[in-house]
C-alpha cells in the first residue's frame, strides 16, 4: 500500500513538472513569436517608414528596442510595451503619408486653385460662353440676354471678382481691383435704381 502512495505521488509530481515546463516552454515560445513579429512589422513598413536612403523614425527604434527588452524578460508584462510600438509605427506611417500627401496635392508653380460653390462655377461658365459669342468676329446671334434682376446681376459680379481676385496683381490687366469691382458695381446700381426703366 505505501508503495503505490508512493508511486502516486511522484506521478502527480511527474505530471506537476511537465506542466509546469509546457507552461514555461510555451511562454518562451512566444514571447520569441513576440519579437520575430515585431521584425516583420517593421520590415512591412519598411516602405512607408524608410528605405536603404532613408532611416525609420527614432521614436520606431526606440519602442522596438524598450519591446525587445521587455519581451526576453519573462518577469515583465510586454503589453504596454507592444502598445507603444505599435503607436509610434501607426504615428511614423501617418506622418509619413500626410507628408507625401501634401507633396502631391501641392499646387505646381504655375498654377493657381479657386475654390468654387456650383453656383458660381455655373455662372461663370454663362458669362464665359456668352462673352466669347461675342468676340467671335463671325458670331451672328440675335438673342438677348440680361441678368433678370440687381440680384443676379450682384452674385455673377461677385463671381467674376472672385477670379480677379485670385491673379497675381504683378499679372492682372487692371491696375486697382477695388475699382474693378466697384466699377461693376455701379453699373448695376446705376441700372436698378431706377424703377421705371425697362430691360431692353
Amino acid at each position: 500500500m505505501g508503495i503505490l502512495i508512493v508511486a502516486a505521488a511522484m506521478q502527480v509530481a511527474l505530471l506537476a513538472v511537465c506542466w509546469s515546463c509546457s507552461r514555461w516552454y510555451y511562454e518562451r515560445g512566444r514571447r520569441r513569436g513576440l519579437n520575430q513579429c515585431a521584425d516583420e512589422i517593421l520590415r512591412g513598413a519598411q516602405g512607408h517608414l524608410g528605405s536603404a536612403d532613408a532611416a525609420h523614425p527614432k521614436a520606431v527604434h526606440k519602442t522596438l528596442a524598450k519591446f525587445k527588452r521587455v519581451v526576453v524578460d519573462p518577469n515583465c508584462s510586454w503589453e504596454p510595451a507592444s502598445w507603444d510600438f505599435g503607436n509610434a509605427v501607426g504615428e511614423a506611417c501617418w506622418q509619413q503619408g500626410f507628408a507625401e500627401g501634401i507633396a502631391v496635392g501641392a499646387k505646381p508653380a504655375d498654377m493657381i486653385r479657386i475654390d468654387l460653390s456650383l453656383k458660381e462655377l455655373l455662372q461663370m461658365s454663362w458669362l464665359a460662353h456668352l462673352g466669347f459669342q461675342h468676340m467671335m468676329p463671325n458670331y451672328r446671334g440675335i438673342e438677348v440676354h440680361r441678368f433678370s434682376g440687381c440680384d443676379e446681376a450682384f452674385e455673377a459680379a461677385r463671381s467674376v471678382g472672385i477670379l480677379e481676385c485670385a491673379l497675381p496683381k504683378a499679372d492682372r490687366p487692371f491696375a486697382d481691383i477695388k475699382t474693378q469691382i466697384l466699377g461693376r458695381e455701379k453699373m448695376i446700381t446705376d441700372w436698378w435704381t431706377v424703377p421705371t426703366r425697362e430691360v431692353a
